[in-house]
């Protein structure tokens, strides 16, 4: 018992070193490299292709970052995965005006957790939204309430996503929803411990355009990610995965990155949850990125299968790979 407690320290020790070690690689990303910003919020990415730009969110506060994606369809309609938590807002919207971009036609929340629909009232009382896009899940928080209350105080549509459901993204870009399955069942005592629960309904969905693919799937643990294997196998395949849940280890099976196959992974996060997992994708052979460290991430494509990537910061230190 003293010898596994000893271990358990030394393990918790050194992912604290680690942490230490990748927060201060990240500042001197940030104090050392160019910054593209500009670059890669410059709308004139945009017309005739499919752009994605991964955001590096800086929580003011004690909770994560979180998610936010914004999606340009070729032709020029917004897509905005995600929000973050409350405190993160100014990177949203100021990611969004750089775009020049004033409606949102498709603002989707993955699952209902803070980190990312934190944003989601502020966003739909100040941009137009065409309407928001959600699961069924209902999750009794006030960052919840109060972007409902936003919903109905504005008289935004709100349409509910599930299994089997498509639609189109634009004329050209085809979504298909993989999970949720409609009919959530509530345990006893929900929300009381309900993370994993939570996490478990995000939705996925996969984005075709001509001969290429993304895949999004917010929170989902491995659980879900062999439920989707045995279901969808190859139809999981995807150049461009945004990782699930942060990149912690309760995700990215190998089953799951076996399945899908991408050429680009893309961890949004404040930190690296486990090395590991962001060493299995380099492994992989993804194109692997870290927003903490890497800054906004843009991959765009007409359609050929083929990808533009750019990163805010180049690596200033070769330690992680």
């Amino acid at each position: 018992m003293i010898e596994m407690l000893r271990r358990s320290d030394l393990r918790r020790v050194s992912i604290l070193v680690l942490s230490l070690i990748l927060a201060l690689a990240a500042v001197a990303v940030a104090n050392e490299q160019v910054d593209r910003y500009a670059e890669i919020f410059d709308p004139a990415h945009n017309p005739g292709r499919l752009t994605v730009r991964f955001l590096q969110l800086t929580t003011r506060s004690d909770d994560k970052s979180g998610d936010s994606t914004i999606l340009i369809s070729p032709d020029g309609l917004v897509m905005v995965i995600d929000a973050g938590n409350p405190t993160t807002y100014p990177d949203v919207d100021r990611a969004l005006k750089t775009l020049g971009i004033t409606r949102i036609d498709y603002l989707v929340a993955s699952h209902p957790h803070v980190d990312h629909v934190g944003g989601f009232a502020q966003l739909i009382y100040n941009y137009e939204i065409g309407a928001v896009y959600t699961s069924e899940l209902e999750y009794p928080s006030s960052h919840y309430r109060n972007y409902m209350k936003a919903i109905a105080d504005t008289g935004t549509p709100h349409i509910i996503l599930a299994e089997g459901d498509t639609f189109m993204f634009g004329d050209s870009v085809f979504v298909e929803v993989f999970h949720p399955a409609p009919g959530i069942e509530y345990f006893d005592g929900y929300p009381n411990n309900s993370t994993q629960f939570v996490n478990n309904h995000s939705l996925v969905m996969k984005l075709t355009y001509g001969d290429s693919t993304f895949l999004f799937g917010g929170d989902i643990y491995t659980a879900t990610e062999r439920e989707l294997v045995d279901r969808y196998g190859d139809r999981l395949r995807a150049d461009v995965l945004k990782v699930n849940h942060h990149g912690a280890n309760t995700s990215s099976t190998k089953r799951y990155r076996d399945a899908v196959q991408p050429k680009v992974a893309v961890m949004m996060n404040d930190g690296i949850a486990d090395l590991r997992i962001y060493q299995n994708f380099q492994k992989l052979g993804a194109q692997t990125f870290v927003t903490s460290i890497d800054g906004a991430v843009l991959v765009s494509t007409e359609g050929d299968g083929e990808y533009f990537v750019l990163s805010q910061y180049d690596r200033a230190t070769s330690f992680l790979d």
